[in-house]
């Protein structure tokens, strides 16, 4: 299903009228309208009708609805998390049992609101820890390294 779409009927839906909704969503009010019959196609159902003032929504609209608030919000929550800077903090640990995983889970859990991923890249070779560090994929790994020429020289 499109999220444009759904994006679009419920910005209408909310604001009532379609010309607001393309202003706020940097479309024209074709688009929205398009968008919105697109989705009332493939539903097969209409969602709004027409009045004097803009639209209203049907009983299979207002039924629609805050289902597709929840997708909407979703899709936003899902690109948030792996855009940087609004995502968690991402911590690469050997294993999610290791003495660096309990300690991080402990720190999570005592400071509410903390944004925190605990990953594990499965990988033994430091330098691709290193690769994912310096590729914006992790913030920050903890490993056990026994061979200081293991690591990058930038690190050693």
């Amino acid at each position: 299903m499109d999220t444009e779409g759904l994006r679009s009927f419920v910005r209408a839906a909310e604001l009532g009228q379609l010309q607001h909704a393309a202003d706020e969503l940097g479309v024209t009010q074709q688009a929205v309208s398009k968008r919105i019959a697109a989705l009332e196609r493939r539903l097969e159902v209409r969602l709004f009708t027409r009045t004097a003032r803009g639209v209203e929504l049907t009983l299979d609209g207002q039924a629609f609805l805050p289902h597709a608030r929840s997708i909407v919000a979703g899709v936003d929550r899902a690109v948030a998390a792996v855009r940087p800077g609004s995502r968690a903090l991402r911590i690469d640990v050997l294993g999610l049992r290791s003495a660096q995983a309990v300690v991080l889970h402990d720190y999570w859990r005592s400071r509410p609101g903390t944004d925190l991923d605990v990953v594990t890249l499965r990988v033994d070779d430091p330098r691709t820890a290193v690769a994912a560090v310096e590729a914006g994929e992790i913030d920050a790994s903890f490993r056990t390294v026994t061979d200081p020429a293991a690591l990058p020289t930038a690190c050693g």
